[in-house]
């Protein structure tokens, strides 16, 4: 049974498949049972499985396309159903083959495949092979190889948890909805939307979410929102009329299929699940962009990380392991030397810290309303330095305003908004979005608008053909009117008259040229027109309602209503908040270029002056696909600040130019159109109430629509990154001078200068400490600018600041060589006292200079740890300093009590150790301008 229900599934989502494994008479024996299982034919069985004739193989949309080209009847027989839909019985065999309308992206996710996802870091990877390595060189390090894999688990269990309570949160925002739909069953039921199979005749309302692809086989006045997929705020109008043989049309274009996620903005509709679950087309869409993604930009600085370590080991190691061999006479004995000096390059800790790191920045994110889906793009919040953001929802409220009400010439006129007024109000619940835009319209003082009484006698509502509306009302003196708005090209060529002021004069060629002309300038600058006529009715005429039509014509025009999409309150605080903070903001929409402009001049993102022909700051996609593959694309690309009409692939093309100019790129969407682009930016951000495909591409879910939420992350994001980089700073400087100490006690002293396991200890014991940086505080100063990894510059601290280190160590030698006088091997009590003496050396000096190294400024004085920090520190250094004095350790690691005089020397070389590297720093800022 388990076999058969896979290969429903199979066939359904692909048919070659099934084709591949099953011909002949193996797919009529398979069609048999599912016959015997159904209790129905084998014809009908597979016709509802199946899609349309010559649609087997093809893509979801092409399936989709087939079936609008069907007429209704035959569309409904493929499906073995009937208008008045599927019984109870045969739904429920359906859903047990099919399965339930749930795609994967609303389902829990798996801890294995995340598991698997999360341990593959290069870190990690090191880690272990430096763990194999300490177990496979005779004698094995057991105890080397155990803390090493200690670690590697702390980091991959850390990334692990906080990766999949994301997921969870992200599932529970995506199941907390639950549909209920209107659905025809042996009469009219309702049922939850995941119940629904192909075949069931559905029946939608105004404010409905459309819960499968369908076929439309009634409707009336319907119209869809299909601003998730196509970008555009304007509903589309749908009807149950066949698509024909219009095999060029999207099928976002189709008049008769409606898909999953669209919404219901008016009228009404009946009709016929096609697709559900996993073969609708957004999930469909989702399958595509499961492909892996490219790394991002903190991806792409692990790597270098990982790469410069693996580089100073193969310059290194070679060189420690030669010398050592040639000082001390033993090969074997170097060769373990060597693997401890490997090891003691690697900060074992660093996977562990770095995830913590992010996790702490995850968890500071939540509270700013933004759920964190995959760690590694926190960081990448604080590199970034262009945010590209859909228009729609985004920077505007998703929703038609009245902007002003004009006489024909474009001057203030109350009157023609109380005759809309009275139009709209009328409508009643046939009216649209533009209509509640009037009736909520408030006058500068606040107040709304008052008009006389009227009595209504028709209305006639809006569709896309006519592109108007009109009613018909008797005053209180008994004279009757008719009032109409719409389009202004349609209600414009209706007229022959036009009111000016008190007057009514004739339409003629040069009152038609300045109204077209004063329309076309609002239009330009972004706002949709109406334009609100009346003609004045004897009363007795309107007994039949049958010449209502005839009526509109030689119509009086009276003014005009511009509407737009207001931008939202807090978008052009947010816009000015992340200017500041470094980070440019361009805008991708798939709205026409005169809406994008007027708003983004509104929030200041391009010059007042801009016009639509200017191609420099704004550019249409038809625009930017005559320079495609280009050299002059990625200059217009970083040039231009609002792209309009642009597709979902030009989108992805415009991230990749950002991207590959060194920026670091953020990209704010919640549609389809915008998934690719989501999975191509450095930081894909969403919203809880997009699109699944978008949600299941983007890095970051928004519990709410707002760029001050990512104005505010952007600063979580550096907090997170200052102390993810003062973290690798610190600890690959300190570990590359104690390697370059380490070499040069090699040609200098008959003996290593510590033993592997206190190389181990030692550098276990300096992470440690280090547990507390993620809570640690930041400069204000470095949060005021983009930061991101830069490898060179890393590079240079090391070598400059490991250096330093080694001075002091160097000191510790030479009061072992001269002062206390450990020359030879023959004192094996003297040798173990000189490795103590560096052990706490090492351990106290590194630990305390984390103070130093942590900000710019002068430590303790003008700038100080967080308390975690500095209580750690002290911890760390205490706990290190007794150590050598409590015979457990010192059995364990080989350590012996140090001489009573090198507790001061041990103090004076504390202090020298501050001073020079405040020093080291204060001419490292100047001249490289820099410090973390």
């Amino acid at each position: 049974m388990a076999y058969l229900f896979s290969s429903l599934k199979a066939y359904w989502s692909d048919p070659r498949k099934l084709t591949k494994t099953a011909s002949g008479s193996d797919k009529s024996s398979l069609l048999s049972r599912i016959a015997w299982i159904s209790n129905s034919n084998t014809s009908g069985v597979s016709s509802w499985l199946t899609p349309p004739e010559g649609a087997n193989g093809l893509p979801p949309d092409e399936v989709l396309q087939t079936f609008a080209r069907l007429p209704v009847n035959a569309a409904i027989e493929h499906l073995d159903s009937s208008e008045t839909g599927l019984s109870t019985a045969e739904a429920e065999k359906r859903i047990a083959i099919k399965g339930s309308n749930t795609m994967k992206s609303q389902k829990p996710p798996s801890r294995i495949i995340l598991l698997l996802k999360v341990i593959p870091n290069p870190f990690n990877l090191l880690l272990m092979v430096l763990a194999i390595i300490n177990a496979s060189i005779p004698p094995p390090d057991w105890k080397g190889f155990t803390v090493l894999m200690v670690m590697v688990v702390i980091s991959c269990s850390v990334r692990f948890w906080q990766e999949y309570r994301s997921s969870v949160a992200v599932f529970r925002l995506q199941s907390s909805v639950t549909t209920n739909v209107r659905v025809r069953r042996q009469g009219e039921i309702t049922v939850e939307g995941r119940t629904l199979v192909p075949g069931d005749v559905i029946l939608l309302s105004p404010g409905d979410v459309v819960p499968a692809d369908c076929l439309v086989i009634e409707s009336s006045f319907l119209r869809i929102t299909q601003s998730q997929w196509t970008g555009e705020s304007d509903p589309v109008s749908k009807s149950q009329i066949p698509n024909g043989e219009k095999e060029l049309l999207s099928v976002f274009d189709l008049d008769n299929i409606v898909l999953m996620g669209t919404g219901v903005v008016s009228g009404h509709s009946v009709a016929l699940v096609l697709r559900t679950g996993d073969d609708v087309l957004i999930a469909a869409m989702s399958k595509e962009l499961a492909q892996s993604r490219g790394p991002n930009a903190f991806q792409k600085g692990i790597r270098y990380v990982t790469w410069m370590l693996l580089a100073f080991m193969s310059v290194m190691v070679p060189i420690v392991l030669v010398v050592s061999a040639k000082t001390t006479g033993s090969w074997g004995d170097a060769a373990l030397f060597s693997v401890s000096v490997a090891v003691g390059l690697v900060p074992e800790m660093l996977p562990a810290i770095v995830n913590a790191n992010l996790a702490r920045g995850a968890y500071l994110l939540s509270k700013k309303r933004a759920i964190v889906r995959r760690l590694d793009s926190v960081q990448n919040l604080g590199a970034m330095t262009v945010l590209c953001s859909d228009k729609t929802g985004t920077l505007t409220k998703d929703e038609i305003s009245l902007h002003d009400s004009l006489d024909c010439f474009g001057i203030k006129n109350t009157e023609v908004l109380k005759l809309a007024t009275i139009e709209a109000t009328l409508q009643g619940a046939a009216g649209n979005a533009m209509d509640e835009a009037i009736k909520t319209y408030k006058l500068p003082n606040g107040s709304s608008v008052q008009t006389t009484k009227y009595e209504r006698f028709t209305t006639i509502p809006f569709d896309f053909e006519r592109r108007r509306s009109s009613c018909i009302v008797y005053g209180v003196a008994g004279g009757a009117m008719l009032i109409c708005k719409g389009a202004f090209e349609e209600v414009f060529a209706r007229c022959s008259a036009i009111q000016i002021s008190d007057k009514v004069a004739p339409m003629d060629h040069a009152y038609k040229k300045r109204i077209k002309d004063r329309v076309r300038q609002i239009n330009n600058a972004g706002y949709r027109v109406l334009l609100v006529a009346t003609k004045s009715l004897p009363k007795a005429f309107f007994e039949d309602e049958d010449a209502i039509e005839e009526t509109e014509s030689n119509m009086i025009a009276h003014g005009l209503l511009a509407f737009i999409d207001p931008p939202r309150p807090d978008a052009a605080t947010s816009i000015a908040q992340l200017k500041r903070l470094g980070v440019e903001v361009k805008v991708l929409t798939g709205d026409n270029l005169a809406v994008a402009l007027n708003v983004c001049r509104s929030l200041d993102l391009v010059s007042a002056h801009e016009s639509v022909e200017d191609g420099m700051q704004a550019l249409t996609g038809y625009q930017l696909s005559l320079i495609a593959e280009t050299p002059e694309f990625d200059r217009v690309v970083r040039n231009c600040k609002v792209f309009a009409k642009v597709t979902p692939s030009q989108k992805k093309s415009v991230i990749a130019s950002l991207r590959k100019n060194g920026n670091c790129v953020g990209m704010l969407g919640d549609g389809m159109n915008d998934c690719l682009a989501l999975k191509e930016a450095d930081v894909g951000i969403s919203v809880d109430s997009a699109a699944g495909a978008a949600k299941d591409c983007a890095d970051f879910i928004l519990t709410e629509k707002g760029l001050g939420i990512i104005a505010d992350s952007v600063n979580v994001g550096r907090y997170t990154h200052a102390n993810t980089i003062k973290y690798i700073k610190m600890v690959l400087s300190s570990n590359f001078g104690n390697v370059f100490s380490i070499l040069t006690a090699s040609a200098w002293l008959p003996f290593t200068p510590m033993l592997n396991l206190q190389i181990l200890a030692q550098n276990l014991l300096y992470d440690v400490s280090q547990i507390a940086i993620p809570w640690d505080n930041v400069d204000k100063e470095y949060l005021e600018t983009p930061k991101s990894w830069q490898p060179w510059d890393l590079l240079r601290f090391v070598v400059v600041l490991g250096p330093t280190s080694s001075v002091i160590d160097i000191c510790t030698f030479c009061l072992g060589w001269f002062f206390y006088n450990i020359k030879t091997t023959d004192d094996p009590n003297a040798v173990l006292m000189f490795q103590t003496h560096w052990f706490l050396q090492g351990l106290l000096t590194q630990t305390l200079i984390v103070h130093m190294l942590r900000t710019s400024k002068i430590p303790f004085l003008q700038s100080r740890s967080s308390l975690p920090l500095g209580l750690s520190t002290a911890l760390i250094m205490t706990i290190g300093f007794v150590l050598p004095w409590i015979p457990t350790f010192q059995k364990a690691l080989s350590f012996v009590s140090p001489a009573p005089s090198f507790v001061g020397f041990l103090a004076a070389e504390l202090l020298v150790y501050c001073l020079e590297v405040q020093v080291v720093k204060m001419i490292y800022i100047r001249i490289f301008k820099t410090w973390l």
